[in-house]
This record gives C-alpha cells, structure tokens and sequence, in this order.
C-alpha cells in the first residue's frame, strides 16, 4: 500500500473531519484565507444571536434540549410522527428489537434524501393541508413513503426499507413522491434519485452489515455481534456506515489512487500550510454520513438493544448552508470580491431564480473553504454560548437549539420570499 492510500484511507475514519479543517480555521483566526475575510469582531453577534435563539424557546430548561439528529425534522411542525408510529407498532405487540430495526430504516433512508432542496420546492404532507420546504419537507416526504409502504417489498408490513424496492425505484415514482412539477422543482432530481438506487446496491452487497434481505434495520444486529455487551465507541457505528455505504456516492468524487473519498474535496487554501502532495490538499466532511450518525445515535440507545456509545464527541459541527450561513450572514465572514463576482456570473449563467445570491458548484474552492470554516466556528462559539448561557451544552444540543435554528431565522429575515442560504450550491442533490 502506498502512502497516498494509506493516507486517503485515514481521510475516511471520522477523526479526520476535524484534524483537516482545523488548520483551515487557524488560518481564519489570521484573516489569511483564499476565498473569504474574516471580522472576529462579529462573533459576539452570532453568540448573542444562538442565545437569545435558545433562551428563547429553552429558558430555564436547557436540560431537555435534545441532540441534533432527524428525529426533530420528521416532528417538523410539533407533529409527534415518530412517537405516534412507535406507539402503534407497540400497540400492535411489534418486538422492541423490530422497532428499533423500523426506526433505523426510517432514519436512515430519511437523512440520505436529505441534500439541498433548493428554493422553489414545497411538498404538502398526504392527508393535510400542511406545506413544508428545504429540510424539514424532505423529512415529511420521507415518513410519508415510509408510512405508505412506498419503500417495503413486504405486503405485510409497510413499515421497512427493502434494498429491493430501493433498486427498482423509477423517476416516474420520485416525481409523484416528492410532488415534484415545473412549478414546484426540486434541486438535484436526478442525483437524489441514483442516490436511491445506489443505495439499494449497497444494502444488496454488504450482508454482513445489512443482513440477506438488504435493510438498514439490520445494522443493529451487526453492531449487536460486534460490541461487547451492547457497548462499543462511535467509530464502531461510523465505519460500518462507511464500509456499507461508500459505493452509494456519485462517479466522479475525489479518489486517490482508486481509494473514493465521498464528500472530500481538495483546497487551494491548504497551500498556506506548506501542503504540496494532492491528497494532503483534501478537506474532508462526510456530511451526510456525520448527519447520519447524529440521527442515529437516539434510536440505536433508546430502542432495541439500547446500546452505550461512546466518544462521540469525535463527531463535528456539520458543515451545511443553515450553520454556515449563520456565520456568513452575521457577517463574520464575507466572500471576497473577485469570488463573488464568480458566483454572481453562475448565477446568471444558470439562470438561477436568486440572481442576487452567488452559486458555486460543491467542488468549488468557495464551497470547501465555507464548509471547514462552518465546522470551525460552531466548535469556536461552543464555549462561548455555554458562558453566556452558564450552562454546558454539547455540540450536537447547540447546532440543535442555537446554530441550526439560527442560521435559518436569520434567513429568513434577510430572505422572506426564499428564506434560503446567502451562498446558493449549485448541486447534484447529494450534497449538503
């Protein structure tokens, strides 16, 4: 193996997400980057911001903030849909370790349509008036077809992902799902749908993780067979991930030497730190695999075998367009002309319905350079909202509570027709 694979295979394992983008946001601190200039002067805004966020709707009660993780979008809007499955399929003598298996193959097929919907896409939850977007209308999309057995190849039992169905999904059914029109477009069709049918693949192949009928479910029974009573340490749970879900990411992602890297870019900007080899100009983010873990975690401890994880702190901030745009729009960091120049041409060139905001495609220097400083700052404003607070929130409480939340007020209130980002990503619909 040489040293190149070697190093691409430790860009995969968890721990890299931070070690990566942590010189980047040392460069930050120096205002030295390629694609952005910093004003520290601003973080107290954004730490008062999350905290009156958070005061808001947690005073006196910070306790019960939960951990960040799907289970909060799938309740979008104060509907309790997952405590209100959990309580039939209990009422129905449905097995815990079932439960536990239901809840992971909701979560999981959940968090993985979860990629930017773009401004114009709306979805009206089957069987009310309600209309969601972005995130949260993924999430209704997604417990929707779950309930309506649109993703189980069990005529018994709606309530499963099977890598079956997944395989054999057309886009005539993806249209239909998402309620996508020419009035009502959703950002990267296409890729989400590939998304869908790679992952189909990928539960097909991994047995051993997966089991012999394809379903995320299973995945507890492998981390069953695999800890040591019921106990074992996040990396346990993110390699699995990992190894059975790497083959589901688009071609023509970052590779080195063979080795894909998924959601991993390379940055000029590392050139600052004396980086010359290309695989150590790579930042990597796992995004949509980090997001999936923090989804998991609340099912995999309290349902089924409720499993002790630990060191999950090794998990980061996620680098996506409502935490990072909190930063962007309290004005901590700001793009530089030249590159907002570009991203305005895009827009242009694109014929992007928000010609005033700039886009950039995900491999973009902008992109990379934005995600690395998103996971920086939220570690950066941690202990700084905690002081304010004088309580000691997690990270995954704060980007539940304060970041997430925040990045999209503040979006809305700089934006009320689109409440969308300040930087647009010009996207396959698998990242972000």
């Amino acid at each position: 193996m040489t040293q190149d694979i070697e190093k691409a295979k430790e860009l995969l394992q968890i721990q890299a997400v931070r070690q990566h983008t942590a010189p980047i946001f040392e460069l930050a601190l120096q205002n030295n980057l390629d694609y952005f200039d910093v004003d520290l002067s601003k973080v107290d805004d954004v730490v008062d911001f999350v905290t009156d966020v958070i005061d808001r709707d947690f005073k006196d009660k910070y306790d019960t903030i939960p951990p960040h993780g799907r289970w909060g979008h799938l309740n979008a809007g104060g509907d309790l849909r997952v405590e209100s499955l959990i309580e039939l399929w209990r009422s129905q003598n449905v097995a815990e370790i079932e439960i536990g298996k239901k809840l992971i193959d909701l979560f999981v097929f959940s968090v993985l349509i979860d990629a930017g919907a773009g401004n114009e896409w709306r979805y009206i939850e089957k069987g009310t008036s309600k209309v969601f977007n972005r995130s949260e209308g993924l999430a209704i999309v997604s417990i929707d077809m779950f309930k309506n057995g649109e993703l189980s190849d069990d005529p018994n039992d709606p309530y499963k992902v099977s890598a079956s169905k997944l395989v054999s999904f057309e886009e005539p059914q993806l249209i239909k799902s998402f309620q996508i029109t020419k009035a009502n477009p959703l950002t990267g069709t296409e890729g989400r749908l590939q998304l869908l049918q790679n992952l189909g693949k990928a539960l097909q192949s991994n047995n051993e993780i997966f089991g012999e009928d394809g379903r995320p479910g299973n995945l507890i029974e492998y981390l069953h067979k695999q800890s040591v009573d019921d106990s074992f340490e996040l990396p346990l749970l993110w390699n699995a991930l990992m190894e059975g879900l790497t083959s589901i990411w688009p071609k023509g992602r970052t590779q080195v030497d063979g080795v894909s890297l998924g959601d991993a870019w390379p940055l000029s900007t590392t050139a600052k730190l004396g980086v010359t080899d290309f695989v150590d100009t790579i930042i990597p983010f796992h995004k949509l695999t980090q997001w999936l873990c923090y989804s998991l975690i609340v099912p995999l401890k309290d349902y089924g075998y409720k499993f002790n994880i630990s060191k999950q702190t090794l998990q980061t901030g996620l680098p996506e367009y409502r935490n990072g745009g909190l930063i962007y729009d309290l004005k901590v960091i700001e793009l530089k002309p030249e590159h907002l120049k570009r991203g305005l041409e895009l827009s242009k060139e694109i014929k992007s319905k928000t010609p005033e905001i700039p886009s950039f495609t995900p491999d973009d220097g902008v992109i990379v350079e934005w995600r690395a400083l998103t996971i920086g700052f939220l570690d950066y404003i941690l202990p700084l909202v905690n002081k304010k607070l004088n309580y000691d929130l997690s990270l995954p409480q704060l980007i539940e509570a304060g970041s997430w939340k925040s990045g999209r007020e503040i979006a809305a209130q700089l934006r009320p027709e689109t409440k969308g980002p300040p930087i647009d990503l010009y996207s396959d619909g698998t990242v972000f």
